[in-house]
Parts: structure tokens; C-alpha cells; sequence
């Protein structure tokens, strides 16, 4: 239950105070919160009928998409580019190499979740991650919408500041960033598309396996964004040669996009879509989901409920008390 509310004086709106707010980073016990505030259900669930759509939460999921591009491009330029000192270290060892930039590219992925955007949105950061949590239920539709919208802009933020923005603070930066194509992933022409978009699904299968399992047991559900990114580390010698091992179809579409080279861009959309789809089967048959909760739930422990920016973490009551407070008004 939630703290009982304070009774309401002449002239004043009533104010509920959240239950569970924790503040990790920024300390305010007193913080108050409106009743709608607290009932509103985002993502799962029925909205508040006030409010069917939340652009804070696709707003901040943009910034976190763009937040992983922009250090995404930036580490593998460095780890690529000829002009990078580091770079030609690595040159001689390209399996450890790829290695790093798969998995420097997914620590980029958690530094966006754990950053305070992500911890509003639940930092989906891909169409691939929202397909999985729309196919069982963990979001609804119109947000689900709003959240690939949102990584459609963030991308194409992402890639303008790790390529634009820092080439003007840097001049020697663009000739690198631009050699390697934005550190965009285009399909091979030693394989057919059809066999480059099945790399694709089985490398999104792989992810989003990941994702339901932890997700769907309180005790890992806090590795998730971690494992993920030591995922990518192995998966990447295994599935870039084939395509690149993109699993994400804006993560793919900005860069490509400014490189100019849009060939087989079609396989990073078909691909993992088809792997989304396939990993839902696949943990039905391998393992139980009864435990799976959508994604700000799974990172940040509240109730699909964020009032306020500046509370990620503040907990309104859970939907079995509302059931409860409903049920006692009549």
C-alpha cells in the first residue's frame, strides 16, 4: 500500500507520496507526487485516459539511442580507423580486434541504459528489443511505436555527433570516422542476402534469448544489459564477416545512410525481425517466462511508472494495489 495522503487544506490540490522512491544520484526524500502521476501505466497495461501518449519516455529513449551511437562510431573508429595509434596495434590481430569493437559497441548499449535517459525509457535501443517485449505483451502497440520513432531519431543524432559534431572539435577526426563508413554494417559480397539476413536473425535470436532469460529471473535480471554486451564481444568474429552482426536495424540505417550506401539495407529490417520472432519460440520451448517484466522494470526494479525526470527510480503503487484502492472506493 501507499503512504496514506496527507488531508487536502482549502484552496490545495491532494498530493500522494510515491512508496519505495529511491534516489541513487540525486537525494530528495520529500518529493510528492500527483495521483495521476502515479497510476499512469506506459507501457503495459491500460494508460491513463488523460494521457495515451508519453513523449518523455520517447524523448529520453532518443537521447539514449543517440547516446550509444555516438560512443559506438567514436570507440570503433578508434579501433579501426589507419589513422588511430590504436588501431594500427590492433591491425595485426583482427580477431582480437573484432572482439573489442563488439563488445566496446555493447558497453556503449549499457552506458546508455545506466545513463539517466535510460533509466527513464528502460533504453530499449533497438526495433529488435521492442519487437521482443511487443510480442509478449510488455508494451503496447502505440508505444511501441513511439520507441522505434524515437531510435529511428537518436540514431540519426548519434551518428551525426560521433561524425559531424567531432569533426569540428577535431579536425583529424573526419577523415578517419569517414574511411570506415561511420562504422556502419553492410552485408558481404562473398555471401548471397539471403544468407547474410539469416546471420542477421540467428545473431538477434541469440540477443534476444539473452534478454528473455535473464529478464525473466530476479536474481540475473540486473546482468542484463552486461551480458549483452559481453554477447556481442563473441558473437562478432563469428557473424561480421557475414554481415556485419548489426541485430539492429537503426543502429545500421543512420550510418549507412551517411555513407551512402543503402545496398541490402533491407536485411538488417528482415533479419532481426525474423530473430525477435524465432527467440520467442525458442524460450517458450527452452525455458520459462512467467517471471518476464518489461524493461524499466527488469533495469530499475518500479512499476512501469516514471513521474518525473528527475525520480527514474520513484515506485507508485504496484497494479495489485490499485486493483485493491479500486475495489475499496466502491
Amino acid at each position: 500500500m501507499t503512504d496514506s495522503p496527507s488531508q487536502p487544506q482549502p484552496g490545495h490540490k491532494k498530493h500522494y507520496t510515491a512508496r519505495h522512491v529511491r534516489f541513487p544520484h540525486i537525494r530528495l526524500p520529500h518529493i510528492r507526487f500527483s495521483h495521476k502521476e502515479l497510476v499512469d501505466r506506459p507501457l503495459a497495461g491500460h494508460p491513463h485516459p488523460d494521457r495515451p501518449f508519453h513523449w518523455k519516455l520517447y524523448g529520453t529513449e532518443a537521447i539514449a539511442t543517440a547516446i550509444m551511437l555516438t560512443i559506438g562510431i567514436s570507440v570503433t573508429t578508434i579501433l579501426v580507423a589507419n589513422g588511430s595509434p590504436i588501431a594500427a596495434i590492433l591491425a595485426p590481430h583482427p580477431v582480437i580486434r573484432s572482439i573489442l569493437v563488439g563488445l566496446f559497441f555493447g558497453l556503449a548499449g549499457t552506458i546508455a541504459t545506466l545513463s539517466p535517459f535510460g533509466k527513464v525509457s528502460g533504453a530499449h535501443l533497438n526495433p529488435s528489443v521492442t519487437l521482443a517485449f511487443f510480442l509478449t505483451k510488455k508494451i503496447r502497440w502505440l508505444d511501441a511505436l513511439g520507441y522505434v520513432l524515437a531510435q529511428l531519431v537518436g540514431a540519426f543524432s548519434g551518428t551525426l555527433i560521433a561524425s559531424v559534431g567531432l569533426s569540428l572539435l577535431l579536425p583529424f577526426w573526419h577523415p578517419m570516422v569517414s574511411e570506415i563508413d561511420y562504422a556502419g554494417t553492410f552485408p558481404s559480397h562473398s555471401y548471397s542476402l539471403a544468407l547474410d539476413a539469416l546471420m542477421e536473425a540467428v545473431a538477434t535470436a541469440g540477443m534476444i534469448l539473452i534478454i528473455y532469460f535473464t529478464a525473466s529471473r530476479p536474481k540475473l535480471q540486473h546482468l542484463t544489459t552486461w551480458v549483452c554486451a559481453f554477447y556481442f564481444a563473441i558473437t562478432n568474429p563469428l557473424i561480421s564477416g557475414f554481415s556485419g552482426n548489426s541485430t539492429n536495424f537503426m543502429r545500421t540505417l543512420a550510418p549507412d545512410t551517411l555513407a551512402h550506401n543503402l545496398h541490402g539495407v533491407w536485411i538488417y529490417l528482415v533479419g532481426p525481425f525474423l530473430g525477435s520472432a524465432l527467440a520467442l519460440q525458442l524460450a517458450r520451448l527452452l525455458f520459462s517466462m512467467h517471471g518476464l517484466k518489461e524493461a524499466r522494470i527488469v533495469n530499475f526494479g518500479h512499476h512501469g511508472r516514471v513521474p518525473r525526470y528527475t525520480a527514474p527510480e520513484a515506485a507508485g503503487p504496484s497494479p495489485e494495489e490499485l486493483k485493491q484502492q479500486e475495489t475499496g472506493k466502491h
